[in-house]
């Protein structure tokens, strides 16, 4: 379990990185629309696509890190009325659910839409890099990453939960 803690740890602190990084050349493509559009008066064809396709990172990829720390939207009022050990059995079912939903949706659903996307050679209209035209596909990407992390916070919340339990029945 150690070993598990410490890659969780590790992978919410490149996630928190990842996203400061995204956000931070998100806040550049704007401003850099705004100034050539404004002050040039010769706006740039690629940063508004670019930071619309950094927004789809930074809300589902944030959304994947929320989850991780702890922070997402959560309806309580069950969970205070609860003793400490249905508490945890509690938070496994809510776990599991998301689980299930991480997978249905964002894996599964996420990676055919990858896929789909790639098949059909979809690019984007307007951002190239390197000369080389981007397949949307790639942008799409964020959805089974995100639902893959997802997951793996689900089971480390979940084994934190069963440990829990073991050591309320020790104790």
């Amino acid at each position: 379990m150690i070993a598990f803690t410490y890659m969780i740890e590790k992978t919410m602190k490149a996630m928190e990185i990842f996203l400061m990084i995204l956000m931070s050349v998100m806040v550049i493509a704007v401003v850099w629309q705004v100034f050539t559009r404004f002050v040039i008066n010769s706006p740039s064809t690629f940063t508004d696509e670019l930071s619309r396709y950094l927004m789809i990172w930074v809300g589902i990829f944030g959304g994947a890190y929320t989850f991780a720390i702890k922070r997402h939207l959560a309806l309580e009022m069950l969970m205070t009325k609860l003793n400490e050990k249905n508490q945890h059995w509690l938070h496994i079912f809510i776990n599991l659910l998301v689980i299930l939903f991480s997978y249905t949706v964002l894996v599964y659903g996420g990676s055919s839409i990858v896929n789909a996307t790639l098949a059909y050679n979809q690019i984007s209209p307007s951002l190239t890099l390197f000369g080389n035209e981007i397949p949307v596909g790639y942008i799409y990407l964020v959805s089974p990453i995100s639902g893959s992390l997802m997951i793996l916070f689900g089971v480390y919340d979940i084994a934190k939960s069963f440990q829990s339990i073991t050591l309320i029945k020790k104790g």
